[in-house]
């Protein structure tokens, strides 16, 4: 796959190239609008820095972009991509508003590119040992979901400062690491309708340091997804209870994390127990890997974990999320 770096802005970009190149991608342009960056990453990952977009576009060995650039100018870019025939990869979140990911969708749908949102939490194991766990049935009628994911980059200063700065982020942690959160309850919980939450700031990063939302899915579940830029350290906690029985996973995807699992289905859950680690899956691929395969395969278009549906979803959640905590109101999904 010949793939368009379109910015190094995110500061998931190295990890992802890194993860393309192991899959024998080849980056053959690098585009950025600050151009000392661009070109030091077309350095580091090959290929050209191109300062006019629309010049990488018109050369038809890119097959594909992939989108690292500020959330504030995925609509710009994603839809001229689609409009010159490229696949598109983007990172969370993939735009600021609704109608900015109908604009996307059509653009994608009209000219039959193949679409990827990166989640990389959906390819965590332990986070799908504990979906596949629930959709077996062991805990039930599941009535309440709860996620947490924070860290401590507003106290620690380690991430750069134009990821505090709206207009390019478009939002403070309830977009950032709240993404996490919002794609996950879902997918235990179902369909979301109502929404409400808190969010401030304390040390005057200028954008929300912490926050939490409550959602209500049409099921009934109630979930909660809390968040914060002021933890001591990457800190993850996941916890699903049903009438049946609960699982919750410690840790986060760099350190051990633990699993512990209770059901009244299964004599050997009876109590509260850990899955021992060798029952646990290894290895998933990341989205940006699975890119990759996406357009190998002639016959498949989307992953429906991160396709457009649920980047708008996504996006819906965060709309909602923020609305309700400018107004102080239950926001409808």
């Amino acid at each position: 796959m010949k793939f368009a770096l379109i910015s190094s802005w995110h500061v998931h970009t190295k990890g992802f190239v890194k993860r393309l190149l192991a899959k024998e991608a080849e980056c053959v342009y690098v585009w950025d609008f600050d151009e000392e960056r661009g070109e030091e990453a077309a350095r580091t990952y090959g290929g050209t820095f191109e300062s006019d977009y629309r010049r990488i576009l018109a050369d038809e060995q890119v097959e594909a972009v992939i989108i690292e650039a500020p959330t504030t100018m995925h609509k710009e870019l994603i839809v001229l991509a689609a409009k010159a025939k490229k696949h598109i990869f983007s990172d969370k979140a993939l735009a600021l508003s609704t109608a900015d990911c109908l604009e996307i969708e059509q653009a994608v749908l009209e000219n039959g590119v193949k679409f990827m949102l990166s989640l990389e939490s959906l390819a965590v194991n332990t986070y799908q040992y504990a979906l596949n766990w629930v959709k077996e049935g062991h805990a039930g009628e599941i009535t309440t979901a709860y996620f947490r994911r924070s860290h401590g980059a507003v106290l620690l200063q380690n991430l750069p400062d134009y990821w505090f700065d709206k207009s390019q982020s478009g939002g403070g942690v309830t977009l950032d690491l709240g993404c996490h959160g919002f794609a996950l309850l879902p997918l235990f919980c179902g369909k979301p309708k109502k929404v409400s939450c808190l969010m401030n700031e304390a040390y005057g990063s200028g954008v929300d340091e912490r926050s939490t939302t409550i959602i209500e899915f049409e099921s009934g579940c109630i979930g909660t997804a809390t968040t914060a830029f002021i933890g001591p350290t990457l800190d993850n906690y996941l916890e699903i209870v049903g009438t049946q029985g609960s699982i919750q996973v410690v840790g986060n995807e760099h350190e051990h994390q633990a699993i512990f699992v209770q059901s009244n289905l299964k004599e050997e859950y009876r109590f509260k127990t850990q899955i021992p680690s060798e029952e646990i899956s290894k290895v998933n691929p990341f989205p940006i890997e699975e890119f990759v395969d996406l357009l190998k395969d002639p016959e498949k278009q989307s992953y429906p974990q991160y396709d457009l549906e649920t980047a708008k979803q996504l996006t819906r959640l965060i709309e909602c999320a923020y609305e309700s905590a400018e107004t102080g109101k239950v926001v409808t999904y």
